[in-house]
């Protein structure tokens, strides 16, 4: 019996690894961490914690960089799920109130030790 073919890759940019933190932000800024497993400048393949399930839109806010995606479920295989991002906000210079809420979990998340 023969292996299948390898799925295509369809990157536009290198797939980086990473074990970084996250915190992804839906909803009325519900927050849940989670790892950034890899990051391309297109999206993100991230770990939930177990029995954890998220909607369709999200945020996801690289605790490192201190950049916050707009991105959407690509695909999910629990506990990982591939996201794509549709745009990217530094939050350092964040200037719209829902930034700036972001900013406020990335910097709380800064305070208890996160990445």
């Amino acid at each position: 019996m023969s292996e299948p073919a390898p799925a295509k890759d369809d990157r536009t940019s290198p797939r980086q690894r990473a074990y970084i933190g996250g915190k992804l932000v839906y909803g009325d800024y519900f927050s849940l961490d989670c790892v950034v497993r890899d990051i391309t400048t297109g999206g993100a393949k991230i770990q939930l914690p177990e029995g954890q399930a998220v909607p369709d839109k999200v945020f996801l806010v690289d605790l490192k960089t201190a950049i916050a995606y707009d991105a959407h479920v690509a695909w999910r295989r629990y506990p990982l799920i591939g996201l794509a991002f549709e745009h990217q906000h530094g939050l350092h210079e964040a200037d719209t109130p829902h930034l700036r809420i972001l900013k406020q979990l990335w910097m709380a998340s800064r305070e208890r030790g996160g990445n």
